[in-house]
């Protein structure tokens, strides 16, 4: 335990003394120290329980810190610092993003000039996002968790070009690879058309190298959010994509879509459902190509889940859900042989 503490300490002290300056700064009424660094995060904590088990459990699941700095007309720089629970009892240290962001006009009044994004970033694809804060309920929907990457490492270009439409381009290592094993590397982007009033709706695809094979990913993807009326927002998903592993003559290709909407009641209360469905489909690619048909050559797997959850803003940061989830399939995949699961989850989460 003393060894796990001194390894991580060099972060712990980074983060305090990052934390120390603005209060310091108060004090002393000195404005240059408190502009350094911009702070802000979150602390999410839970209660779940599951049926397969009637397992039940209080937990802190999150404690994430955000570091940023303005660097004027140039750009900016941000680190997001995250302790997760790993379902033991314990907690992992990582950095979920560090990037630093280029105005590529340098500064120039005129003219509109892309943005250069250059180090490890929230992967700019799909509908639902990473942290608690700015989810609607408690869980990620299945295409979240199976059809897309969550963080990716390397270069992006984002450019508004007015209208309402935005492009951004991206070279990568590949899903969730801080370090890459092969010399290709992944190449994507996403299209978005945004109305003020109605929402908008985007196109993302990406393409190469995963988890060290080369050329052997390919995804596409479409979101689309509506706000017809005051307080209501709807969003879907399409997700679809395939991965190709030659070197073990395996394809593996999915379909997954979520439609979800969420309703404020008043300014405290609101009320979310979703309906998610993701499909699997596991085969040899000889056998597919050839037509062979002496025995099973292929698994498909199909889930699906329902979620309802109720949210509350109990003021400025501090609000809590409660979210009931149904997950079922056509094949025994829960726990001991089952075909479906509820899990229930109570969340409060706080944003400073």
């Amino acid at each position: 335990m003393g060894t796990l503490m001194l390894r991580r300490f060099p972060a712990w002290l980074t983060v305090l003394m990052f934390t120390a300056f603005p209060a310091a700064a108060q004090e002393n009424g000195d404005s240059a120290i408190s502009g350094l660094v911009e702070i802000s995060g979150f602390v999410d904590a839970s209660y779940t329980y599951s049926n397969l088990d009637d397992s039940n459990t209080f937990g802190l699941d999150q404690v994430e810190i955000d570091l940023s700095r303005n660097l004027g007309d140039i750009g900016s720089l941000r680190a997001d610092l995250e302790w997760v629970s790993d379902g033991e009892g314990g907690f992992t240290l990582d950095a979920e993003q560090g990037y630093v962001t280029l105005d590529l006009g340098m500064g120039r009044g005129e003219g509109n000039y892309p943005t250069l994004t250059f180090g490890k970033f929230n992967a700019p694809i799909g509908f639902e996002l990473l942290d608690a804060p700015d989810m609607y309920q408690y869980s990620h929907a299945l295409v979240f968790d199976n059809g897309l990457p969550t963080n990716l490492t390397g270069a992006m270009l984002s450019m508004d070009l007015g209208g309402g439409i935005d492009v951004v381009v991206h070279l990568t290592n590949g899903w969730d690879q801080n370090v890459d094993a092969n010399t290709n590397k992944m190449i994507g982007g996403r299209v978005g058309y945004s109305h003020e009033e109605m929402g908008g709706i985007g196109f993302s695809a990406m393409r190469g190298d995963e988890e060290g094979l080369v050329g052997n990913l390919t995804v596409y993807d479409v979101d689309l959010t509506l706000t017809p009326a005051p307080g209501l927002i709807i969003g879907g998903e399409y997700n679809n994509g395939k991965t190709e592993l030659d070197q073990v003559d395996v394809e593996n290709s999915w379909n997954g879509y979520m439609v979800m909407a969420h309703y404020s009641l008043n300014d405290v209360m609101g009320l979310t459902g979703r309906y998610d469905r993701f499909s699997r489909e596991i085969s040899q690619i000889a056998a597919r190509r050839s037509g062979a048909q002496d025995h099973p050559r292929s698994v498909d797997v199909t889930q699906q889940a329902l979620t309802i959850a109720p949210t509350f803003a109990l003021t400025d940061g501090l609000g809590f859900l409660m979210e009931l989830r149904r997950d079922f399939s056509d094949d025994e995949i829960f726990g001991d042989g089952e075909k479906s699961m509820v899990n229930f989850a109570f969340e409060m989460t706080y944003s400073f």
